[in-house]
């Protein structure tokens, strides 16, 4: 500090001097000459006069300034006052005495806001607490409708997220009057079975108080504990009610907090937010799972009967059998919420059933069930007994339940389909999606459906019957009569093309004559699996008579039913056709193929055939074993 004095006082000595320069360069530059050496001794003794006012009344007192201030700063207020008081700085005794007093009341308040602002930061913290757990309570209470996950995961709040040593919930029964407890955590599970009361006991009285909550005192608890024989309830520190407006839900009840911290205000306003909350989630969870029983109990057979009038529809509504199948299927699951089903039905060709249609599991794990032990087991069984079997019990003694016994079934349910006391087919269906177990309703339901369903099997069959060959399952010719007159008509009514091929066999006749007409059966079979392989869904492949075949092509031009009619052409000449004599060399056939197509070759159906049947003969003139197009080749 006094070398800084020191600087302050040289600065403004040399700022005197080069005053003093200035002046007299001054005055000589006016023309007037002044004797250097008086004015030397004037400005010396200016400078002098000014160094020594400015050391004694700035400089030294505000030393003595700066020294007091230091020891307010350091604390020492009552000697810096007394310093203050005995010097000499009687001008500016007030001033810093007022500046001192406004130090002192500025950090007092310092101190003080700083405190305030503690305080708001830990009502702050508190408020954000307890706005993380009403936010975790409405994400945890807003997941479900199921009551049991909405009961665990509002206990679990208070156990997780609010420090409480243990919690549970007793829900009431409108239907018994009985409040008993539904889950527990941290608490004994012996109050289950010990704590229960009717909803005029009078804890309930004691629970529904103005403050909202019940905290038993030692005398209450002990009655308690005598009143429902079990210590254990001396761990329930805190009852809150359940309730909405005037509907009684149920309780809450806490143990102590960890650590032994006891409840405060704040805590009390947050369980009741975090009560509300819950009372109306689980609330609304109870009324959802008593309307769906209270459903199930009086309306299930209605819908039943809905349904079963609905299937009856449908089913009726088509004689396709694979169509037929596939809506089966559909409706055995989609009926009672299952994803898993497969449906068998007895082969044509040989005693066993086979797989007709699948839904939710794929080809290589039906494959896979053929070696499952549990898969043969319920087979056998269904196929013995003509039964249903259930992976696990049913209500009700309307049917006899096969139960596996230290197995699991790969689906819940095995539903014999019987035609007049035989077994037609088999229904296997996979659990429900929501988990639940089926019922004697579920099981007179499938029943109803498997006979609705073999009746519209066996129609499709009959109706399949009438209207397909029976050597090459092809369609016969009065069909394909029919659906070429409403292609037709449909080719008119929309402007569209189609395409016919009439096929032949080449050389069928010697075929028949030296290897018989088994052979030449089989030939005809094996012929027409080629043509459905080659053929669309829409398109319709019959037989026209003899080894001759017709194919509808609709909505194709005649240059696309050429390539369709040179890929058939091309399998049965490249096909080697089995013998059934054990021991002989296949035999080798080919096919001629005529196209024709409407409107581009005919202007009515008859027409159509003939131009196709003339384009055939055309293939067979020159030399079989090729493809002909009307008016083209």
């Amino acid at each position: 500090m006094n070398r800084k004095k020191m600087n302050i006082a040289l600065k403004l000595d040399v700022l005197l001097a080069l005053f003093g320069l200035a002046v007299y360069q001054a005055f000589a530059f006016a023309g007037w000459v002044l004797n250097p050496v008086p004015f030397i001794i004037v400005v010396a003794g200016m400078i002098l006069i000014v160094h020594l006012g400015i050391a004694l009344k700035i400089l030294k007192p505000l030393q003595q300034f700066i020294e007091i201030a230091d020891k307010v700063a350091d604390g020492d207020v009552n000697d810096g006052l007394k310093d203050l008081r005995l010097s000499d700085l009687e001008e500016v005794q007030g001033s810093f005495t007022k500046i001192v007093g406004n130090l002192i009341e500025s950090r007092v308040a310092i101190e003080d806001y700083m405190e305030k602002i503690s305080e708001i930061n830990k009502e702050l913290e508190q408020k954000v607490d307890s706005l993380s757990a009403l936010y975790y309570g409405s994400q945890a209470m807003g997941g479900s409708l199921n009551v049991d996950t909405l009961v665990r995961n509002f206990i679990t709040i208070f156990t997780d997220r609010l420090g409480v040593n243990g919690a549970g919930v007793m829900l009431y029964n409108e239907k018994t009057d009985l409040v008993s407890i539904k889950d527990l955590i941290g608490i004994s599970p012996e109050l289950f079975a010990k704590f229960r009361f009717y909803s005029d006991n009078q804890i309930l009285a004691r629970i529904f108080s103005d403050d909202g909550y019940w905290c038993p005192t030692d005398q209450e608890i002990n009655l308690m504990v005598a009143e429902f024989d079990t210590d254990e309830i001396r761990h329930i520190k805190l009852l809150f009610p359940m309730r909405i407006k005037d509907h009684f839900v149920g309780l809450l009840l806490l143990a102590d907090k960890k650590n032994s911290v006891p409840f405060v205000s704040g805590d009390f306003q947050l369980i009741q937010a975090i009560v509300g909350l819950a009372s109306t989630s689980i609330n609304n969870a109870m009324l959802f799972e008593n309307s769906e029983t209270t459903k199930n109990e009086l309306d299930h057979k209605v819908f039943n009967l809905m349904t079963l009038q609905q299937s009856s529809k449908v089913l009726s509504s088509t004689l396709d059998l694979n169509e037929l199948i596939n809506i089966s299927i559909d409706m055995f699951l989609e009926t009672v919420w299952a994803n898993k089903g497969v449906l068998m039905l007895l082969s044509d060709e040989r005693p066993e059933l086979e797989v007709k249609a699948f839904k939710g599991i794929s080809k290589a794990n039906i494959d896979a069930l053929k070696k499952d032990p549990n898969e043969t087991w319920a087979m056998t069984t269904v196929e013995k007994e003509k039964k249903p079997i259930f992976a696990q019990e049913i209500s009700g003694r309307s049917y006899q339940a096969y139960t596996s016994v230290n197995r699991e079934l790969p689906f819940a349910v095995y539903i014999p389909m019987l035609k007049e006391g035989e077994l037609y087919g088999v229904i296997k269906v996979g659990p429900k999606i929501n988990g639940q177990a089926f019922t004697e309703n579920d099981l007179e339901f499938f029943a109803t459906l498997a006979s609705q369903a073999v009746i519209a099997f066996e129609n499709a069959r009959l109706y399949s019957l009438a209207i397909t060959d029976s050597i090459t399952k092809l369609y016969v010719h009065r069909y394909f009569q029919l659906r070429l007159d409403e292609e037709v008509a449909r080719s008119r009514r929309y402007n569209s093309t189609i395409s016919l091929l009439m096929c032949d066999i080449d050389h069928f006749k010697p075929i028949n004559d030296n290897y018989g007409h088994q052979q030449g059966d089989a030939i005809l079979k094996e012929v027409s699996k080629i043509l459905r392989k080659n053929v669309r869904n829409t398109d319709i492949a019959a037989r026209y008579g003899g080894e001759e075949f017709a194919i509808i092509l609709p909505e194709t031009t005649q240059a696309d039913a050429k390539i369709v009619a040179e890929r058939i052409r091309r399998d049965v000449a490249h096909f080697d056709f089995p013998s059934i004599i054990p021991g002989q060399p296949p035999i080798k056939c080919s096919i001629s193929i005529g196209v024709a197509g409407f409107p581009l070759n005919a202007d009515n159906k008859d027409q159509l055939i003939q131009k196709a049947d003339s384009a055939l003969y055309k293939a067979k003139g020159a030399g079989r074993n090729k493809v002909v197009l009307c008016g083209i080749d």
